[in-house]
């Protein structure tokens, strides 16, 4: 049995989607959007790589924890998304018009955003902060492009930073031990 959400919930949700839809899009921020969408978490990653080269830092233990923390927050999220079962927002707001392919299975929580904030958040933890808020930045576009994607409501990208939050707490943790 899926989970029930509080309509004031649902209804803040539908409308800062429809805010963003009848007032954000423009031909150029969509395609922008479509890109951080597909290749942002990739991004992120070549993004961490190359940082770490530049500044002749060991690659491996942090490319570990970031692979870690992805992966914890992937799982996690598998979890809630079965637990909570809410369909995607296009299919509960007749007028919301997604932009790229709709995605199947539930929406919440947010995969893309889990992953990109269960990156973003162990960089955080670990590295100077001159390199952590670029991943961060990253992190929020990507979490952005979802709900102007219309694949996803405001509390799914909330629970996916919560839950890649908590999987980059969970991987520092397993890490320092």
């Amino acid at each position: 049995m899926p989970v029930a959400i509080p309509n004031a919930v649902l209804q803040i949700d539908g409308a800062i989607l429809l805010f963003i839809q009848n007032n954000l899009r423009s031909p150029m921020l969509t395609q922008i959007c479509k890109y951080l969408s597909d290749y942002g978490v990739i991004i992120m990653g070549v993004y961490v790589v190359l940082m770490l080269l530049w500044e002749k830092r060991r690659v491996f233990p942090i490319a570990s924890a970031c692979v870690v923390s992805g992966l914890l927050g992937d799982f996690i999220k598998d979890y809630l998304k079965h637990y909570v079962r809410r369909p995607r927002p296009f299919l509960e707001i007749p007028s919301l018009e997604p932009l790229i392919k709709p995605p199947k299975g539930f929406s919440f929580p947010s995969g893309h955003t889990t992953l990109a904030f269960a990156v973003a958040f162990i960089l955080y933890r670990i590295l100077p902060k001159r390199y952590s808020i670029p991943a961060l930045c990253m992190a929020v576009l990507v979490a952005f492009s979802r709900l102007y994607m219309g694949v996803h409501y405001p509390t799914d990208i909330l629970g996916g930073i919560c839950v890649g939050y908590i999987a980059a707490l969970i991987t520092e943790f397993l890490y320092k031990r």
